[in-house]
């Protein structure tokens, strides 16, 4: 893994909670294009038949946050790497906001909940995990400290106040071109998200 700086940090929590500034920026490493060669054909969380624009609606529509999984390489038919119109095509977002970085946000959500962004770069680059959604490891918002971390040995601590808040990064298992980035208070994940590795929008 990289070396993480507060910057990720900052990048991260401005993603999550709606930020969205004029340029990207490397971290290093690039983001896996959607429907690469080099990508499974199934992953835990992808549908039993491949998502077409023309099936991917349908799709959407008889699941929900509750039977879907964040990650390795997505969120139900939404995937890293995939451009906006593809990202459309799944269904699943409401209205994109043109911002240098388009975002949105998963559908049948509260308001703010389930943020996606697209890099114009390379595609999806953010997905924020929605409360009941947990990764294939099981680790979800509300999720103790010790359970995360047992989950994800590889969390590194990159923003800390020694005893309340901390956030930080872990290795995707199954995905090395994504990271879960985590943040927890008191010890309990309180948000998750699944970011691509190379280009991402800054804060």
């Amino acid at each position: 893994m990289h070396a993480k700086t507060l910057t990720a940090t900052v990048l991260a929590a401005a993603l999550l909670l709606g930020g969205c500034a004029a340029s990207p920026e490397r971290r290093g490493g690039d983001a896996e294009p959607a429907g690469s060669a080099a990508a499974p054909t199934t992953s835990p969380a992808a549908p039993a038949t491949p998502i077409t624009p023309s099936t991917a609606v349908s799709t959407a529509a008889t699941t929900n946050s509750a039977t879907l999984v964040l990650g390795p390489r997505g969120y139900g038919a939404l995937r890293l790497g995939m451009t906006k119109q593809q990202a459309v095509a799944t269904g699943l977002l409401s209205e994109f906001a043109d911002y240098a970085c388009p975002a949105a946000f998963l559908k049948g959500l509260p308001s703010g909940d389930g943020r996606v962004v697209v890099s114009p770069e390379i595609g999806v680059v953010f997905i924020a995990a929605p409360e009941k959604v947990a990764t294939p490891e099981g680790v979800r918002i509300g999720t103790s400290g010790a359970v995360m971390r047992g989950k994800y040995p590889t969390w590194k601590v990159v923003q800390s106040d020694g005893t309340t808040y901390a956030s930080g990064f872990a290795k995707v298992p199954g995905n090395d071109k994504a990271e879960y980035w985590m943040w927890t208070k008191d010890d309990k994940v309180t948000a998750l998200a699944l970011m691509a590795t190379g280009n991402v929008c800054t804060s």
